[in-house]
Order: structure tokens, then C-alpha cells, then sequence
């Protein structure tokens, strides 16, 4: 201990605070919380404690320390952890890529929608006393109303934007909520877009959807997204048997397709109590310096939710230190359930249960389960982290190198989840003529060859203007989606065109016209092989992602294969029927015969006159005057040979 700690330890007050220790070059290596400052950091510099490798190491570095009084243990908390997040100090243990968690708003407007959160407002962060305290117990519908005076009913957050995602989309599907930001009032506005032609939203904008209707769809999506599906179930059996009294049967159908929907979803969450219970169940796994905690979150007795989360500078440190990093970390700015169950022992249990239960302004359990379904479900915890860490580690052998690529490509890309489908675009013409448009499609990293697809142009044939016909191709793509033709359904997760961010432009000019928010655009430029990306002016450095490079190199390659052979084929066969029509006796059903028969222009040339006169069609004068046409042709150097290179 130097001198200037052990002056310093003389003026720490007996007060709750956040606590920093700095080496000699004046760096954060340590950052904590107290609920007595001066108590914990004489305990770490007493001769005789017995610390860990790691804390003697970390002990025996600093050189100063420094503090911060705070109010209460609960506003330590977030201050550790706001400094933990700005410093990365060296021996705390921290949250790889940590954002803040998302949460789920329905909008507060006539028709309201479901957008995301990531940043709450001020007045729903934990350090704040009062009435706004209870707001962080977000799962009571009370609390519901009273957020949604101000930004609309939140729900969440949720582990990881994976889940949050998929959440979304099944809402979407389930119950047809709109996802577009018109301003609706009741009355028709505008046209419809895609997702209500693929009927995955009831359509509020056609002025066919009353306020009070579209009210108890959201009704029904608030219940579910708190878990309350018994009430949705209910409600909609007794809407079934309604339309079925009234002999309305294409309505009791409509019901019918969405009850099954939901019970399907309900069915495929696993039920590990028969209780309501609102756990978090939470394993850890160390290894090669890093750990992985792996989160259960089971609600109204469900299991609904499997996330994990990687640790870094885990290594000297118990599972039981990486245990407590986590809580604290991820509980500062994620929903606090009413029970969490550790896999692995942490100090001062006690202590814990009272800083989580002022975050969630309810009283909250904190325990580790020793025998029994809840030891059971913390077991299985402990699994799922020890399968992601062996995943993190590297030992990836047994993944196909496509799901790789895909993975790095998400990463690379920022989306919230692999692309399972990927299609690219690309355009091939000759000064605007026998212009085409290919879109081939990508299914988990492999090419799914039978949905491929070829655009001749119309509107933009004869202009050599690429944008046009880009933008053409995309148009009609979505179009033929939104008439509900299975052969362009589903929709992409990732649109690729072939370009720079003049093509990137029209493609997403082509998704904002049809209103389609859910689909991730990118392009690739040929000559750098550069990747761009909306609302980011520079192209993306892909030197660490050498296989989602690749991954988008093959798709554009392809998409220009398969764009350029039927380009080629267009044009030989233009050109062939130009010369063709020029013989004399030889109209478009004789071309027809003749290159059926013989296969080309060049099977034709190599013909001789009776083999010609045999052809259907075709007699002996029409075969000799033929004959003799193409034999001038040959013996010409302005021939179609010459003008084909």
C-alpha cells in the first residue's frame, strides 16, 4: 500500500459509493461499489487479506485510489457500472459488446404500432426515487397505463434484439398490427402496402378498420406480450363461436387460423412450473480467460427466452465473481424479475436482494437453488453457457463454413440475426438492349437454384440507364410479393444489388415506396469489392470478415451468371433471326422451322440443300435460294461472324 492510499483511507467516509483504483500511469485498473466505502477498501488493502491471484495482482498495482459518495447502494450500482462501460478498467470482469437492452413500445396514437426502445426515458432509470421507481416492474399492466401517458405502453426489455425480433414478427403475423408511421385518422390513406397484401396487417389505412376494432387488436397484443395468453385464448374462442352464431364463417375462420397460431407459439414454450413464476435462472462457464453466462427467463411458469452473454478478463476470477460482474451489468439497465437463481455461490446474498429489489421497487429473491427443479433448471443454465463458451472458444469444426460466413456477415453487417435468406440483384444489357434482370436467392449461405429468378425488361428496354432498370427489377419483385405469389414469398432478410450507392440508393428507395421496413439492403461495388450500407457514407472495412466477403462475392458473381447467360442467349438469338430475315422466301414460320431443325444459324450454314429442302416447311427453290444467300454471307468480312466480337 503506498503512501498516498494509506493517507487517503484515513478520509474515506462510511457512506455508500462507487470506488476506483488507478496504477502509476494514473489509469483505472479497478472499479466498485460499496455500501461503506471505507469498509471495503480497507478490506481490500489489509495486510492480512486473503485475496485471489488476480486481487493480489490488481492490489499490488494500484497506486491511488479514488471514490464517489452516493446516496444509496442502488445509485453505486449505476454509477459502477456506467464507469465499468466508459473506462473498461483492466481487472473488472465486463460484458463483451454490452448495448442497452430493447424494449417494445406500442405507440400512443389512434392506430397504434410497435416500435423499439433501446434508451428509456429519465424517468423510468433506476436512480430516480418516488412514483417513477415502480416503473422498472414493467410486466404489470398498471404500470402499463401509467407509462402510457407519455410514450406509450413498454414491454421488455428483452435479453438480446435476436429475440426482440422475432417477437415483433410474430405479433406481426399473429395479430396483423401495422408497422408503417402514417398518420392514420380512420379515413382511407394512400394505398395499402405489402404487409397487408401478404396479410400480415388488418389494413387500418384502406379506412376499413374502425379505431374501436383495431383497439381490441391491441388489447390482445399488450396480453400477450406480457405473457397473459390464457385471456387472448379466450377471447378469441368466444369471438369464434360468435361469427359462427351469425353464420359470418369466413370471420370464425379468421379467428380460427390465429387461435391455432397462438396456441402453437404458447405450445413450443417449454412449462417448468406449474406456479406463475417470474424467474431468471442464471449458469456460468469459464475458460481460456473468458466466461459465459447463459440467462433462462421463465415467465407465468414458461420457459420463453434463452440468451448468453460473453465475459471478458474473466480469468483468475471465480464463477461466482463472473456471476455477480453479470448481475450487476445487466441488471442496471435490464427488467429485474421477481426471483433470480445463481448456478454458482456470491457474496452477500443479502445484499444483492436489497439493491435488485430497489431497482424493481418490489421485494426480489436471490438464491441458489441446492436440490429440486430450481437446482435443475440452474443445471441446465450452467449447460447452455458451457455449449456457447466451447462455441466462443473457437471449436467450431462441426459448423459448415455457409454459417459461418453468415455469422460474420451479421456481425460485419450489424443485424440483429443471421440472414437466412439472401437475394442479390444484378442487370446485364448491351447499350439498353436485351436488357435482363436477375435475382438469385441464398438460403442459409446456399444457393436455392428453384427460386431463382430472370426480369426482361419492359418500361426501360432500348435505355441504357441502369438505375431505371434496377429500379424496375425491384419494383416488380415486390410487387408480384404483394399480389401474394408464392414463387417471390417469403421476403428477403438481407437484398443485396450488384453496385455502388447509386444502386444502393434505388434499392432503398424501392423498399421505403412499398413501405417495407424489416428488410436489410446492402450493395457491392465491383472494382473494390466495397460493401456499403445505408446512412453510412463510407464503405464497410471488411479485412476481419474475409468469409461474409467471400459469402457476398459469390452471390454477386452468380446473380451476374445467371443475368449474362440469358443476356447472351437473347442476343444470339437476335442476331441470328436478323440474318435469317433478310433470305429471301424464308418468313417467321420457316426461321422457326429451320432453327428448331438444325438448332443455329450455324447448323442452318452447314446444311446442305437437300437436308434444308427436308426441313418442314421449306421446299427445294426456297432451300437454293437459301443456300445461296448464307454462301454470300460467308464469303463477306462484314459477315455476323465479325460483327458478333
Amino acid at each position: 500500500m503506498t503512501p498516498e492510499i494509506a493517507e487517503k483511507l484515513k478520509t474515506v467516509p462510511d457512506e455508500p459509493g462507487a470506488y476506483q483504483m488507478l496504477d502509476e500511469a494514473g489509469q483505472i485498473i479497478y472499479v466498485g461499489k460499496a455500501g461503506s466505502l471505507r469498509k471495503r477498501l480497507q478490506q481490500w488493502f489489509r495486510e492480512s487479506a486473503d485475496l485471489t491471484p488476480w486481487a493480489a495482482r490488481m492490489v499490488s498495482m494500484a497506486r491511488d485510489i479514488d471514490f464517489i459518495v452516493t446516496r444509496s447502494e442502488l445509485e453505486a450500482l449505476a454509477l459502477e457500472f456506467n464507469l465499468i462501460k466508459e473506462h473498461g478498467p483492466r481487472y473488472n470482469i465486463k460484458l463483451i459488446d454490452d448495448k442497452s437492452y430493447p424494449y417494445l413500445r406500442l405507440t400512443d396514437e389512434l392506430y397504434p404500432r410497435l416500435s423499439v426502445v433501446r434508451d428509456l426515458p429519465a424517468h423510468a432509470r433506476v436512480n430516480l426515487p418516488g412514483r417513477f421507481k415502480q416503473k422498472r416492474g414493467l410486466h404489470d399492466p398498471k404500470r402499463h397505463e401509467a407509462i402510457s401517458m407519455r410514450e406509450g405502453r413498454l414491454f421488455g426489455p428483452y435479453p438480446s434484439a435476436h429475440s426482440m425480433r422475432r417477437t415483433m414478427r410474430v405479433v406481426q403475423q399473429l395479430f396483423g398490427l401495422r408497422s408503417c408511421r402514417r398518420a392514420l385518422t380512420g379515413a382511407q390513406c394512400g394505398k395499402p402496402c405489402l404487409n397487408y397484401h401478404i396479410k400480415r396487417c388488418v389494413g387500418p389505412c384502406t379506412g376499413d378498420v374502425s379505431p374501436e376494432e383495431y383497439a381490441a387488436i391491441v388489447h390482445d397484443v399488450a396480453e400477450f406480450l406480457d405473457g397473459d395468453t390464457k385471456a387472448v385464448l379466450g377471447r378469441l374462442r368466444e369471438q369464434m363461436e360468435a361469427a359462427a352464431a351469425k353464420l359470418d364463417f369466413e370471420r370464425a375462420a379468421q379467428v380460427r387460423d390465429r387461435l391455432q397460431a397462438i396456441e402453437k407459439v404458447t405450445e413450443s414454450q417449454l412449462m417448468v412450473a406449474t406456479e406463475e413464476r417470474e424467474q431468471d435462472a442464471l449458469g456460468v462457464a469459464q475458460g481460456d480467460g473468458r466466461a459465459v453466462v447463459a440467462l433462462l427467463a421463465v415467465r407465468r411458469g414458461r420457459l420463453i427466452e434463452k440468451a448468453q452473454f460473453d465475459l471478458d478478463d474473466s480469468e483468475g476470477h471465480t464463477e461466482g465473481e463472473a456471476l455477480e460482474a453479470f448481475v450487476s451489468q445487466h441488471y442496471a439497465e435490464a427488467h429485474v424479475p421477481r426471483e433470480i437463481l445463481l448456478s454458482d455461490d456470491v457474496e452477500d446474498l443479502p445484499g444483492w436482494e436489497a439493491v435488485l429489489s430497489d431497482i424493481r421497487g418490489q421485494k426480489v429473491r436471490v438464491a441458489v437453488p441446492r436440490r429440486g427443479e430450481k437446482r435443475r433448471l440452474v443445471e441446465l443454465a450452467a449447460h447452455n453457457a458451457q455449449l456457447a463458451l466451447e462455441r466462443s472458444l473457437g471449436k467450431r469444426a462441426s459448423l459448415p463454413p455457409e454459417m459461418s460466413a453468415l455469422e460474420e456477415l451479421a456481425e460485419a453487417l450489424g443485424l440483429a440475426e443471421l440472414p437466412e435468406r439472401i437475394e442479390c440483384f444484378d442487370i446485364s444489357n448491351t447499350q439498353g438492349r436485351e436488357a435482363t434482370g436477375s435475382m438469385v436467392v441464398f438460403v442459409d449461405g446456399v444457393a436455392d437454384k428453384s427460386a431463382y429468378r430472370r426480369f426482361r425488361m419492359r418500361d426501360t428496354e432500348g435505355k441504357p440507364d441502369d438505375y431505371a432498370m434496377m429500379s424496375e427489377v425491384l419494383h416488380r419483385r415486390l410487387k408480384r410479393a404483394a399480389e401474394g405469389d408464392e414463387k417471390f414469398l417469403p421476403l428477403p432478410d438481407l437484398l443485396v444489388v450488384d453496385g455502388g450507392k447509386g444502386q444502393l440508393g434505388v434499392a432503398a428507395e424501392a423498399l421505403a415506396a412499398w413501405e417495407i421496413d424489416e428488410v436489410v439492403v446492402g450493395s457491392l461495388a465491383k472494382r473494390e469489392e466495397e460493401v456499403f450500407v445505408p446512412d453510412r457514407p463510407e464503405p464497410i472495412d471488411m479485412s476481419d470478415y474475409r468469409q461474409a466477403q467471400m459469402l457476398l462475392q459469390r452471390l454477386r458473381d452468380e446473380a451476374h451468371r445467371f443475368a449474362i447467360t440469358h443476356h447472351r442467349g437473347m442476343r444470339a438469338k437476335r442476331l441470328t433471326e436478323s440474318v435469317l430475315q433478310g433470305a429471301p422466301g424464308i418468313g417467321p414460320a420457316r426461321r422457326r422451322s429451320l432453327l428448331t431443325t438444325f438448332g443455329s444459324l450455324t447448323g442452318v450454314a452447314a446444311a446442305t440443300v437437300d437436308e434444308l429442302a427436308a426441313a418442314a416447311g421449306m421446299d427445294r427453290t426456297s432451300a437454293e435460294s437459301l443456300r445461296e444467300f448464307l454462301h454470300a454471307l460467308e464469303t463477306d468480312e462484314s459477315g455476323p461472324e465479325a460483327g458478333d466480337q
